[in-house]
């Protein structure tokens, strides 16, 4: 039986052999584990800072973005804006010198009808007008529409009254110049 028993004690020995190196292996499985943990822990930290950190520069280039479109936005509109004042400003200007283009001719037509009859009552009326409105048109010329637009304004604060009776006395003529222009011309053809 001693056989048995040298047998039962290496078995023994080599059962505290294997259960020590169980042991030994489950330590070192749960020492890997934590350090598998930690590493995962870091790593997911660094991720998380490295996502903050992206996130804060997709803001920064969002908001330099947008200053940078408000920016643009702001320069287009000064330059639309400046481009439509200066088209209004030659419009105006445009118009202007139309005006003193007509009113000039006006006058040279009136000068012209009072030489007709220069020695009548009428002629010497149509005479005056064709001096004022030669006036008128130099007027006209020389200041500018800006110019005698502030003097119309400037007029009308001192004197409303005044300057509404003349609206309406010049209204009247314009209306009844143009009446008779047209009727001249709707005439002729037929006559």
């Amino acid at each position: 039986m001693p056989e048995y028993q040298d047998r039962a004690v290496e078995v023994r020995g080599s059962v505290d052999t294997v259960r020590d190196a169980g042991a030994e292996l489950a330590q070192t499985a749960r020492d890997a584990g934590a350090d598998v943990a930690r590493s995962a822990h870091d790593a997911g930290a660094d991720v998380a800072r490295a996502a903050r950190h992206a996130a804060t520069g997709v803001t920064r280039t969002a908001k330099e973005e947008a200053g940078h479109v408000a920016r643009t936005t702001g320069d287009q509109a000064t330059q639309v804006v400046a481009s439509v004042r200066q088209r209004m400003r030659d419009e105006v200007d445009r118009q202007h010198h139309e005006i003193v283009d007509r009113v000039g001719s006006f006058a040279a037509e009136l000068n012209m009808m009072a030489g007709e009859r220069p020695d009548t009552p009428a002629g010497e009326l149509v005479a005056m007008l064709s001096a004022r409105s030669r006036s008128f048109a130099d007027y006209l010329d020389e200041h500018g529409p800006d110019r005698v637009l502030a003097e119309v304004q400037d007029f009308a604060r001192r004197r409303p009254g005044t300057f509404l009776a003349a609206a309406v006395a010049a209204g009247f003529v314009v209306g009844r110049l143009g009446k008779g222009l047209w009727q001249n011309q709707h005439e002729s053809p037929h006559s």
